[in-house]
Parts: C-alpha cells; sequence; structure tokens
C-alpha cells in the first residue's frame, strides 16, 4: 500500500508510438500503481495532456509528482518528441525531478535480460540495437552479426537473421520496469531524444532565412 512519505513518480513512455502502435502513463506511489493509461496510435499525443491531468486530478496529486521518469528512445519521432516535450514542461511546472531511460535499460532492469540486446523496428526496413554496455547500431536487419546464443528482445527480433538466437519478441517493456529503471539512474536537467540516425534535414542552399525585422 502506498505511504504518505513515499515517492511519487509519473512514468512515461512515448517512444513506440505511431501508427499500429501504443505507449504507456502511469502513477505510482512508491512501488504502488495509482493510476495506469495506455496511449494508442497516432493521435495519442494530442491527448496526453489531457489524460495526464484527469489522472493527476483523479489521484489528488495537487502539488504534482517528486519524480518524473520518460523513455528517451529509440523509437517513434513524433512520439518521443512530444512525451519528452511533455515531460520537461511538466518537470518545471512542478518542480519535480527528471529521468530519463532507454528502451534497453528498461528491459535489462528485470534481472534475467541484464545481458540481452534490445532490437527495436525502425523506418525504411531497418532496426536499431542497443547493447548492454550503452552501444547502439541502425542498420538492415541482416546486416547485424550476433554470436550464437545471443539474448535479443524488443519489437524488432523477428527480422533478425540466425537461427541460434535467443528470441524473445516484445511490443514495449512494462511500465514497472521504466519505473525500476528509472530509480537507477541520477537525475537530469531535461530530457533529450536519443536519436541513433543523423538527422535528415538539411540547411536550405541559401542558408537560413534572415531573422525578421522589428519595428
Amino acid at each position: 500500500m502506498p505511504g504518505s512519505g513515499s515517492l511519487r513518480c509519473l512514468v512515461l513512455n512515448g517512444a513506440t508510438l505511431g501508427a499500429g502502435a501504443s505507449g504507456d502513463i502511469a502513477l505510482f506511489d512508491g512501488a504502488f500503481c495509482v493510476a495506469h493509461e495506455r496511449l494508442e496510435g497516432l493521435g495519442a499525443t494530442a491527448s496526453l495532456a489531457a489524460i495526464c491531468r484527469n489522472m493527476l486530478r483523479a489521484a489528488a496529486w495537487l502539488s504534482g509528482p517528486d519524480l518524473i521518469v520518460a523513455v528517451t528512445g529509440p523509437g517513434s519521432f513524433t512520439g518521443l518528441r512530444a512525451s519528452l516535450a511533455f515531460a520537461n514542461g511538466l518537470s518545471a511546472g512542478y518542480g519535480a525531478r527528471l529521468r530519463g531511460v532507454t528502451t534497453g535499460q528498461c528491459y535489462r532492469a528485470r534481472p534475467e535480460w541484464a545481458q540481452a540486446v534490445c532490437v527495436t523496428h525502425a523506418r525504411r526496413n531497418r532496426i536499431f540495437a542497443e547493447f548492454s554496455d550503452g552501444r547502439f547500431w541502425a542498420g538492415p536487419p541482416d546486416s547485424l552479426d550476433l554470436p550464437d546464443e545471443t539474448h535479443v528482445i524488443g519489437n524488432g527480433v523477428a527480422s533478425l537473421s540466425g537461427a541460434a538466437l535467443r528470441r524473445e519478441e516484445l511490443t514495449h517493456p512494462d511500465i514497472t520496469l521504466v519505473l525500476k529503471a528509472g530509480l537507477a539512474v541520477a537525475d537530469s536537467p531535461s530530457l533529450q531524444p536519443v536519436y541513433v540516425d543523423a538527422p535528415e534535414a538539411k540547411l536550405p542552399a541559401q542558408g537560413l532565412r534572415p531573422a525578421p525585422s522589428v519595428g
């Protein structure tokens, strides 16, 4: 049961939001889950603030959470940008501490998955791989060379070649694992998305437009 002195934590995973995908937002009082909502599909980011407001009101957390833990990626560009901007704004408004965790850190919060390689879908028939030492890799699934018996987890494992891999196909980490991973890392002044790919946007050939004139 929650106690009056326990840590009130808002946990948010928007890394998997997108077409046919889902995310999570939850409130924890200590280890007790006070509220949990699934965030479904492309339009979920637009309703994130309203869902969170309703959850905080229902829990009577009038002063907000003490700590906000959010998944920083890799994942959906829009889902990450929206959820992390929301987490940063909520932290500024309530004075709550911030902690960011990667998808791989969330999975590896479960002891038996501590050395697993986290494999997630990326655009253009590619995958992201996150190793237990913190390295990231991006490319076509058949280009990822892993030793036999490597434990691979995540939503991209079915696309990997190699019959000797130990696979666990998981759509996203359980929200309790996101909390556990967040409690194991240090506070951050702000949360930034983890981008494995280089940015695709390029500066215009003529450079940026001049600053607007004043008066």
